[in-house]
């Protein structure tokens, strides 16, 4: 007999419950060959990043995007049908590898998202032998599940139902918890403190983030000290800036000691008065096991916390919201040493229970194509629709499809260029000093450009840019037409640079305006009052865009000190075409030349260039 254990190094509770398991079966069956595989190798190097490395990063210093995307994929089950698609096209070739190469007759997995590939490949007839899962976790426990799992094995009656919602009547059998068999034998208090070198009668309290070290460890202390004598003895896990900075916080602390990870969790539980746990995983069936009084606190948002709500449900555990809750129900516990604890119904053992398990009749073959077909059409317009619409991706996508906005313009003359993006009033201000300093930039208009300014703008030998829009939901279907349209009343020539919105740009936007030969504009360096002022030395062939406001006075001021910084570094300022095209001045006696045949010519539509036939015309 040949049996796969899938786990992974996430926490240490899926590691723990597979090294359990796997004592189990060489126990119950002495011929049983059992292989325990971090699923996470075949998974490959892009999904543990996400399932292991960002996963520890959210929970330590970002716990609100976990607990939103928890939320959310607790609350609809087409997004997780989504996501066990996209783990399965990601992950389910390389984890079959990985299998494959031990020829099991059973296949057992104690971690989430391996049970979720694990049943695509069942479900597709990749893996013929029976499969399980267990689920050591009493909320989340859709995570857990898989309709193509022959069996999961669950800890708590409340479990029950709703695994079978998600993988079918008659796919779930209670099973006691896969953990050390050590915690099922007795182990008395004093002996657990003597081999401790615990005091025998004051409080002990045992504080816990799993393997981690989640949660917030350091308040939790804090609370735990409120109880009278109390000694606190507190695991970081793996842990190791948070063992560091609980050992210095409490190295005056006669009370507190301090552990990394440890492998006598078991004696911890058997001295004992309580236990502070932040996580709500394997560590807290360790502890119902050796009858240990559980207080949930400082769970991070996410499964944690609803793990905390279904223990204090079923009285397994307290719950605790504040210091002084903690302080108060540490107490009580304390006080009631003697009271009988309430744990896990009798149940058959997990490794007896999974060598038992038979093949399942699985769907239809074609009806399960039809369903991952559609699975994965929906996750490609959900990556394809974040890829070209959204202004999120815009930075990672442009350097992918070679996408890249101008931000500058190679040149072998001391010059850049200034793209002033300023409301129309304010560009009436800033003209005159452009005139008395003979500067010429190119200015954004996104919107209706005022003739009068517009004339004004041209007589200055400055010229005007489209500003395209931001790219909503929809906003960019019109990219196309919105920069023809705003080229005709600018009177420029379509094929040439537009400036990109301030934000809100998006890929669709770029590729519907190179249709059009038309190059958006970022610029190498921003500046304006709202902007931080990182740049301390511009580079030959920078375009800088420079944001003012509606106040005119604070506009002249901005751009006359731009004007004298790009003077000290030996830099003079020119429109962007300017500098593209390396002819300073003869497009803007072109432009005046228009501007000669009044509103009607500078409005109209613009020429277009003259061909004779087989002739071809070069883009700026």
């Amino acid at each position: 007999m040949r049996v796969v254990i899938l786990t992974a190094d996430v926490g240490e509770g899926h590691a723990a419950a597979a090294r359990a398991l796997a004592d189990e079966l060489r126990a119950e069956r002495p011929d049983c060959r059992v292989f325990v595989l971090d699923a996470l190798a075949g998974l490959g190097a892009f999904l543990r990043y996400v399932l292991r490395d960002a996963y520890r990063w959210q929970l330590r210093r970002a716990p609100w995007i976990f607990g939103l995307l928890f939320g959310l994929l607790a609350r609809s089950a087409p997004l997780r049908a989504l996501g066990r698609t996209g783990l399965a096209l990601l992950g389910a070739r390389g984890l079959l590898r990985l299998v494959s190469a031990y020829r099991p007759d059973l296949v057992v997995s104690t971690y989430p998202a391996a049970t979720s590939v694990l049943g695509q490949l069942r479900r597709r007839g990749r893996i013929a032998v029976p499969t399980c899962a267990t689920v050591t976790d009493l909320a989340g426990v859709e995570f857990w599940a898989h309709p193509s799992i022959d069996r999961h094995l669950v800890m708590h009656e409340s479990s029950v139902a709703p695994v079978e919602r998600v993988a079918g009547p008659g796919s779930v059998r209670r099973s006691r918890p896969p953990i050390a068999r050590q915690f099922f034998e007795p182990c008395s208090r004093e002996r657990a403190r003597r081999e401790l070198s615990l005091p025998p009668e004051r409080p002990v309290v045992v504080v816990s983030g799993g393997g981690w070290g989640v949660g917030d460890l350091l308040q939790t202390v804090g609370g735990c000290l409120g109880v009278p004598e109390a000694i606190v003895v507190c695991v970081a896990g793996k842990n190791r800036d948070l063992e560091h900075e609980l050992a210095v916080l409490h190295a005056a602390e006669p009370r507190v000691r301090i552990l990394g990870f440890t492998d006598r969790m078991n004696d911890l539980l058997a001295a004992a008065d309580a236990l502070v746990h932040s996580t709500g995983g394997v560590t807290c069936l360790e502890a119902i096991a050796r009858e240990c009084p559980i207080v949930a606190y400082g769970a991070p948002p996410g499964h944690a916390r609803a793990a905390a709500r279904v223990l204090a449900e079923h009285g397994l555990a307290t719950t605790a919201e504040t210091p002084g809750e903690l302080t108060a129900a540490l107490t009580q516990i304390v006080a009631r040493r003697s009271a009988p604890r309430p744990g896990l119904a009798p149940a058959p053992s997990a490794a007896a229970l999974a060598l038992g398990t038979a093949l399942r009749l699985q769907r239809p073959a074609r009806r399960m194509r039809v369903a991952a077909r559609v699975a994965a059409l929906a996750t490609a317009s959900l990556v394809g629709g974040w890829t070209f619409l959204s202004d999120d991706a815009y930075p990672f996508t442009s350097r992918i499809l070679d996408l890249e906005p101008v931000a500058r313009i190679p040149t072998a003359g001391p010059q850049v260029a200034i793209v002033v993006r300023a409301p129309q009033g304010a560009i009436e201000a800033v003209l005159p000093l452009l005139r008395r300093t003979h500067v010429r930039v190119s200015f954004g208009f996104a919107g209706p450009p005022d003739l009068r300014v517009l004339r004004a703008l041209e007589d200055a030998g400055s010229e005007p840019l489209p500003e395209l829009a931001p790219g909503k939901l929809t906003g960019w279907l019109r990219t196309r037409a919105e920069l023809e349209h705003e080229s005709r009343r600018l009177h420029v020539g379509r094929e040439g640079f537009y400036l990109a919105p301030a934000s809100g740009f998006t890929a669709a936007q770029h590729l519907l305006g190179r249709d059009l030969g038309a190059r958006p504009i970022v610029g190498a360096a921003r500046v304006g009052p709202h902007v931080a002022r990182r740049q301390t030395r511009f580079r030959r062939g920078d375009v800088i865009v420079v944001s003012v406001g509606s106040d005119r006075a604070a506009a002249r001021r901005e751009l006359s000190t731009l004007l004298e910084r790009l003077t000290v570094q030996g830099l003079h300022a020119v429109p962007v075409r300017d500098l593209a095209s390396g002819a300073h001045g003869s497009r803007a006696t072109a432009r005046r030349s228009a501007l000669a045949g009044g509103p009607e010519r500078l409005l109209g539509p613009a020429p277009g260039p003259t061909r004779s036939p087989g002739a071809r015309t070069s883009r700026p």
